[in-house]
C-alpha cells in the first residue's frame, strides 16, 4: 500500500465562508499515483469543518445561516474564553460546537485514479470564525 500527502493552506475572507476545494483533492489523488483507495480530507483548526454537498450556489448561504440557528453565537457557554499565548481573548464557542455538527473530515473513495463523487458533488471546506489563515490535509491511501 502506498501513503501520499499533501498540505493546502486557504486564506479565508469573511467570518463565515464555504470554499470548493474539490479541484485540489483531485489534483493530489493524480499526484499521488494510487489508482485505488481513499482520499481523507482532514481540517487542521476545530473551528472550521469539510462537508459533501451539492455544487448550488444557494449552499454559501444556507449552511452558515442553518448553524447560526442550531447553535446561537450569543449564548452563554461554559468553554467561552479562551486565551492566546500572546494574551489576546478568543469568544468562539459556537465556532467549536458548529464545527463538531459538521465534522472536520471526509473519506471518499479513489477508483481507476479518480475521486468517486456524484455529479453534482463537491468537497468543501467550512470557515466557522474567520478570516484566518487555515490549514488542510489531503491523504491518499491504497495501490
Amino acid at each position: 500500500m502506498k501513503v501520499y500527502l499533501k498540505e493546502y493552506t486557504i486564506l479565508t475572507k469573511r467570518f463565515n465562508e464555504i470554499i470548493n476545494i474539490s479541484e485540489r483533492v483531485k489534483e493530489t489523488v493524480h499526484e499521488s499515483g494510487i489508482k485505488n483507495g481513499i482520499a481523507l480530507v482532514f481540517s487542521k483548526h476545530t473551528t472550521t469543518g469539510v462537508i459533501i454537498n451539492e455544487n448550488e450556489p444557494g449552499l454559501e448561504k444556507d449552511v452558515p445561516e442553518f448553524l447560526k440557528k442550531i447553535v446561537d453565537k450569543n449564548s452563554e457557554y461554559n468553554h467561552h474564553h479562551f486565551f492566546y499565548k500572546d494574551g489576546r481573548m478568543a469568544i468562539n464557542a459556537w465556532a467549536h460546537l458548529r464545527s463538531i455538527l459538521v465534522g472536520l473530515n471526509v473519506t471518499v473513495p479513489v477508483k481507476e485514479g479518480e475521486v468517486l463523487l456524484g455529479a453534482r458533488e463537491n468537497i468543501y471546506f467550512l470557515e466557522l470564525d474567520g478570516p484566518k489563515e487555515r490549514h488542510f490535509v489531503v491523504e491518499v491511501m491504497g495501490v
